[in-house]
């Protein structure tokens, strides 16, 4: 009986200690909607559209861990704002303006590129906000 109670206690603690996904069609979508819209650069639509996930996470790695600067950027702001991702999974018009405003909050924020200081910037030179097409850094 300890054995199956010690089993079951470690299980929780690890499930509580791993970060949720947050690699959901509605938060692409919200991205296009923003950055990618009818008023953007065909050269980024097109990045945006191929990239897909991308955006955020990187090709071919775990995407629960692994994410690009802009990803890793989201990720914590979304945490910081304790935003209901199930919540906006059923009902993504309800928190559309909440999310257009971390969107448009991390824009603003540091992208680790030395030529294009923010992540805006580097949407404004037509390229993706954390890396390739791949999700990579450049």
């Amino acid at each position: 009986m300890k054995r199956v109670l010690l089993a079951v206690v470690v299980a929780s603690c690890a499930m509580m200690a791993t970060t949720p996904v947050f690699a959901i069609k509605q938060l692409n979508d919200q991205f296009k909607a923003i950055y990618a819209g009818e008023d953007a650069n065909e050269e980024f639509k097109s990045l945006v559209d191929e990239a897909k996930c991308n955006v955020c996470h990187v090709n071919k790695e775990n995407k629960k861990q692994v994410r690009n600067p802009y990803g890793k950027a989201l990720h914590e702001a979304l945490e910081k704002e304790e935003f209901p991702i199930a919540d906006f999974k059923k009902d993504p018009e309800k928190y559309a303006e909440q999310l257009t405003k971390i969107f448009k909050k991390i824009a603003e924020e540091k992208s680790g590129d030395e030529k294009h200081k923010t992540f805006a910037d580097r949407m404004k030179a037509n390229l993706l906000p954390g890396g390739n097409v791949e999700g990579k850094p450049e």
